[in-house]
């Protein structure tokens, strides 16, 4: 591989995001991880501390990153304006995702940056890794290939393969590569940033509920099986901006339809009283 004199701009627009981390020795193995391979931008979600010294132990003369480190109350503020949103579990899930390995989730971000966009990866606390609601997040889901036995990686160990390939995609791709499947929406405009599609999905819920949709108890699954058809469907910008409008314009509809059956049942009751009177 050619020798790196600088590093690769693409890197700028990666984020890595740790949700609820629960120890500082992990959040330094990240921050140390991250500096190896060029990722400047570290974000935290509700850290159980984050103790820049303790932090420190385990990312030896990385103060100046680590002073960079962000903390957030929320997933959504963490990932505010970013295009792409990359999860990483080992766990089979059951909605529907789109999976890959850490080189073809490497691709796909370094390409969405060299496009104009910007990328999060997310990566959930060490007991328990990321919630299916962080995962409904999420554009794609990462996997790394481990022994079937012995599936669990430690947050660092996560952090840092995953950064190795975003560094070696972005500097300098090998003229062979491994046959690894993953999907790339082509788009003619850009991609929506990610509180956008969350505004159309709340807007979605919003509409479905102002129509009786929902008919037991599990919103929340058919809100999210929604959400995995909508994110495979790789939809740009505008294209989040016309579904948003659609279910905007159905909610109010309904709302108007209600309000002008309550007025004219209200004037035919009134007018019943009057002529019995």
């Amino acid at each position: 591989m050619t020798d790196i004199s600088e590093l690769p701009d693409s890197l700028d627009d990666v984020a890595v995001v740790l949700v609820e981390p629960q120890d500082d020795i992990n959040i330094g193995n990240t921050v140390r991880a991250c500096k190896n391979f060029g990722i400047f931008d570290i974000r935290l979600v509700r850290p159980a501390q984050a103790n820049p010294e303790r932090i420190a132990i385990s990312a030896p003369k990385a103060g100046d990153l680590i002073e960079r480190v962000q903390r957030f109350e929320t997933l959504s503020e963490a990932i505010a304006g970013r295009s792409m949103v990359i999860g990483t579990t080992a766990r089979q899930r059951s909605a529907r995702r789109i999976v890959t390995e850490p080189r073809g989730a490497a691709e796909t971000s370094i390409n969405a940056v060299r496009e104009g966009g910007s990328v999060a990866y997310l990566f959930g606390r060490e007991d328990s890794g990321l919630s299916n609601e962080a995962l409904d997040r999420t554009d794609s889901v990462v996997t790394i290939p481990t022994n079937p036995a012995y599936t669990s990686l430690n947050l660092g160990q996560a952090v840092l393969l995953n950064v190795w390939e975003l560094f070696r995609v972005a500097a300098d791709p090998p003229v062979e590569r491994p046959d690894i499947e993953w999907v790339r929406a082509e788009r003619e405009r850009s991609p929506p940033e990610a509180g956008m599609r969350e505004r159309m999905f709340e807007q979605a819920e919003r509409a479905l509920k102002a129509l009786d949709f929902f008919k037991t108890d599990e919103t929340w699954n058919i809100m999210r099986t929604l959400r995995s058809i909508f994110m495979r469907a790789g939809l740009d910008d505008r294209e989040v901006s016309i579904w948003l409008g659609i279910f905007s314009e159905i909610e109010s509809t309904v709302q108007r339809l209600r309000v002008e059956s309550s007025s004219s049942s209200t004037e035919t009751g009134e007018s019943d009283d009057q002529f019995d009177s």
